[in-house]
């Protein structure tokens, strides 16, 4: 009986190490699977340096550079690592395409990069999903950004007004248009066989959540640092089936702070948009007046047009 020992000890520890490895591919993984033509991934930027440092926006105001366009914290840039190695694992399993855009403000930058880095595929500037209250000169121009983001990708900024847009209203009627134009550059991608397009943005995307999904923007909709909704169709024209929620990080993403957290629209900005637009609940009302604005496209390519 004692001879067995060994034999029983060894069955054990051959367990705990299978248990083990499907714990760390389940951290290692975005928790999405599926053999469809073509995903959409929306991402979120990583816990935010002004945030957990609130002097660096006085500070950045002094240098006269750009208080509205924070760096990701330490804390974010390991976010931004985590996020990258479990959505490398899963694109890389998952085959095909890949093509990365991006918010022009320096934290999704800095978010998506190394998810670049792993795949070795450029990263595509996209400002129609910037920050609210955006306007092309709360960043730094291209070619400041390229010096330092090498693998980027211009693309013209399609705001040419004055002053920043409206918030909540003219966030929200951006995002309407947004999701035309985005439409427009997957359907070009799923002629292509199978395909992924990541899109990295800002909180205030999950209401492009509702409109992919044809559900009310509701403050139950949330979007966490480094969380990833991933959407998935097999043709154009296909209803988007959810295959992960982004109001989450977990299992890849192991730490979080209290000042970058999932973020949801408040009651009072869904109430202004039903007030505004004949009591209808926002995706529901949208003028798509911003369309004037995308006249010049994106192409196959993702370069201007």
């Amino acid at each position: 009986m004692e001879r067995q020992w060994p034999t029983v000890l060894a069955a054990a520890a051959g367990v705990a190490i299978a248990v083990l490895g499907i714990y760390k591919s389940k951290k290692e993984a975005l928790g999405a699977e599926g053999n469809e033509a073509q995903w959409l991934v929306l991402v979120r930027h990583g816990d935010r340096h002004d945030y957990a440092t609130p002097g660096w926006k006085d500070r950045i105001q002094a240098l006269g550079r750009y208080p509205r366009d924070p760096p990701l914290s330490t804390l974010g840039h390991r976010q931004a690592r985590q996020l990258g190695a479990a959505a490398a694992a899963t694109l890389k399993r998952r085959g095909g395409t890949v093509r990365v855009l991006a918010s022009p403000y320096l934290r999704c930058l800095q978010t998506i990069t190394p998810l670049c880095d792993s795949l070795d595929v450029p990263l595509e500037l996209y400002p129609e999903i910037a920050e609210v209250l955006h306007h092309p000169r709360n960043v730094a121009p291209y070619a400041e950004r390229f010096q330092y983001f090498p693998r980027l990708v211009d693309r013209a900024d399609p705001y040419t007004g004055d002053d920043e847009e409206t918030w909540p209203l003219g966030y929200l009627e951006r995002m309407a248009a947004t999701e035309l134009s985005l439409m427009e550059l997957l359907d070009a991608e799923l002629g292509r066989g199978r395909s992924t397009v990541v899109l990295t943005s800002h909180a205030a995307s999950v209401a492009l959540v509702s409109r992919l999904l044809g559900v009310e923007l509701t403050i139950d909709l949330k979007f966490a640092p480094c969380g990833a909704y991933v959407f998935a169709r097999d043709a154009k024209g296909d209803a988007w089936r959810l295959l992960r929620s982004g109001e989450s990080n977990a299992p890849y993403v192991t730490e979080n702070a209290k000042t970058t957290y999932p973020w949801g629209y408040r009651p009072q900005y869904l109430e202004k948009w039903a007030e505004t637009h004949g009591g209808q609940r926002y995706p529901q009302g949208a003028s798509y007046s911003w369309l004037k604005s995308f006249a010049t496209g994106v192409s196959a390519t993702g370069s201007s047009e």
